[in-house]
Formats: C-alpha cells, sequence, structure tokens
C-alpha cells in the first residue's frame, strides 16, 4: 500500500511523523498546517493517508469532512481543539481511524497506537514530542520518563527545537531528514550541524530578546512586536514582548502579502486557542492552537480591530 505522512514542521509533529515514519518506513512524508490541510489533502493520493498534529479551523472543516469521506484509508491523530461547528463523531464516521487526546501530544497518541509494531526505544520519540509541545504531564510520559536519563531527552528535545530555527533546517527538506532520522531509532543529535544550529539559535534568541525590550508596543493587556527580521523565532519574540512589559499576552504579528500572521503566548492562565479563534473570526479570520501557544491568520488591514477584539476577550 502506498502511504502518505501529513504532519505538522514542529517539535511535535515531526516527532509524530517520525513513528508514523517508523511504523511505514516506506511512507512518502510532507509537511502542512491548518490552513493548508484541505488544499494539501486534495492533492494527497494514496493507499493510506496518516494525519498527525493538524487542527481542522472552522472555515475548512465542512470540505476536509467530505474529503474524509470520499478518500479512504485515513488515520488522523490529533489534539487541538475540535470546532464548536463539528461533532467528533462525524470525523469518527469518516475516516479509518481517529484518536483526539486533549492535553495528550500527537507523538504520544500516535506511539501508543503504533507502539506493539515498532522497537520500544522509539518511546524516546514519543517523549520528545510531548516535551517539545508542552504536553509532558500526561501519567504516559511521566511513567516512562524515568526509565531513561531526563537530561539526554531535554537535551535532544532542546536539539530538535531550537535547531529548526536557523535557515539550515528552516526548509521541509532538512525537517525530512530529522524525521526520517528519528524514524531509524537515532537521534536529532545525530543530524549533522543541527547541534551546531541549536547553539546558535540560543545565542539569537538571548539578542532578540534586547532587541524586544527597546520595540514592543502595548495596548491593553497586550504587549505586541511587528515584523522583526527573526522569522523562526516567532514564539520567543511573542514572549518576550508580554515578558518584557508584563503583560499577559504576547504576540509576534508578520506581515505577508496577503494576509498577517499572528503568534501569540501567554503568561497567565488564558484559554488562548479559543481567544485566538474568537478574535480572528470576529475579523473574518482564523485562528486556535493551545492554551499557552496559539496563533492566527487575519485579512491585511485588519490588525488594529483583532487587537482590540483581543483585548476585550482577556
Amino acid at each position: 500500500m502506498k502511504t502518505t505522512i501529513l504532519t505538522h514542521a514542529d517539535c511535535d509533529g515531526m516527532c509524530a511523523g517520525a513513528i508514523a515514519l517508523a511504523r511505514f518506513p516506506d511512507a512518502n512524508v510532507f509537511f502542512t498546517k491548518p490552513v493548508s490541510l484541505y488544499h494539501d489533502l486534495q492533492k494527497t493520493e494514496a493507499d493510506r493517508i496518516v494525519i498527525t498534529d493538524i487542527a481542522l479551523t472552522k472555515r475548512d472543516a465542512p470540505n476536509i469532512l467530505k474529503l474524509f469521506g470520499e478518500k479512504k484509508g485515513i488515520l488522523y491523530f490529533d489534539h487541538h481543539i475540535v470546532p464548536k461547528s463539528v461533532k467528533k463523531q462525524e470525523i469518527g464516521k469518516r475516516v479509518k481511524v481517529f484518536i483526539h487526546e486533549k492535553d495528550t501530544s500527537s507523538s504520544e497518541m500516535i506511539y501508543k497506537y503504533y507502539q506493539k509494531d515498532i522497537p520500544r526505544e522509539r518511546v524516546w520519540i514519543a517523549i520528545y514530542g510531548a516535551i517539545g509541545d508542552y504536553s509532558d504531564d500526561t501519567e504516559f510520559v511521566k511513567e516512562r520518563i524515568l526509565n531513561w536519563d531526563r537530561r539526554a531527552l531535554f537535551f535532544e528535545v532542546s536539539t530538535i527545537v531550537l535547531g529548526i530555527k536557523n535557515d539550515e533546517f528552516e526548509g521541509y527538506d532538512a525537517k525530512r531528514r530529522i524525521v526520517s532520522t528519528l524514524a531509524k531509532g537515532e537521534n536529532p543529535s545525530d543530524v549533522p550541524g543541527l547541534v551546531k544550529s541549536a547553539k546558535e539559535a540560543v545565542n539569537r534568541e538571548f539578542d532578540l530578546y534586547e532587541i524586544i525590550k527597546k520595540k514592543a508596543k502595548t495596548y491593553g493587556n497586550i504587549a505586541y512586536v511587528k515584523d522583526l527580521p527573526s522569522f523562526g523565532f516567532r514564539g520567543p519574540s511573542a514572549l518576550f514582548a508580554a515578558t518584557t512589559r508584563e503583560k499577559p499576552l504576547g504576540l509576534y504579528v508578520h506581515t505577508r502579502e496577503r494576509y498577517i500572521d499572528v503568534t501569540m503566548r501567554t503568561r497567565a492562565r488564558l484559554k488562548l486557542n479559543e481567544i485566538a479563534e474568537d478574535a480572528a473570526e470576529a475579523v473574518q479570520g482564523s485562528g486556535g492552537g493551545h492554551t499557552e501557544a496559539a496563533g492566527a491568520k487575519i485579512p491585511i488591514g485588519s490588525f488594529n480591530s483583532f487587537l482590540k477584539n483581543l483585548n476585550k476577550l482577556i
């Protein structure tokens, strides 16, 4: 059977994709994201399609559900909030496998599903993905992390998370090399150049903090920075904005040709995924993610309205 893996290009997505590749070593690996899933799924022709760590957007959900029903052999592993307009039972009826667990990494979910079919040590990949996605507080991860040297595990996670921030590993081909390396049972630090890239990223983050201290602006309970050159550091940029201005919510705003890309991080207990979705939809955009880390895609010219909506929701 021809197998295609569609996964996210962050740490959890790459680790989940690597576990899928360990199970199906001849599979093709492609990276996508929520706003691109419908388009990419339309183009995907395979007997088995494994989707990991990709949320459904409210806008595209009806069309994606229709595709789920038309295409055979879809296995879907995800932990993001399902849009209120979609019933989880409807997803389950249209795909071969649907596993959705709140506050659990996609890496953990897919490992548990395939653990009898892959080497035991691939659990390292599940732990990497969980730590990288701030989802390592589950009983499964807490029990298994006791079997290994957690310092080594955290080193490897940092190698992935930081290493892919630099230009050398930002592209999809480089990320496929990481996925392939993990699937074979090797570690992130075995990927040539990735540790060096991670160290360079650490240095750049410290420099970035000093820049954001000078450039961050505020609106109500929000701090934000716009269009900095360090695009690969969107998450830290948003967090540093909140930190330097002592606000509960930080944004990194990147203006593209046709839309605005917003990355959101919080220092408080906010349901950031719900806030991002509601604020973005109010300006005809889309948003979502996790409770502490989320994002939005909004139309050009809508940022000020988006900002006001966010502040009201907080």
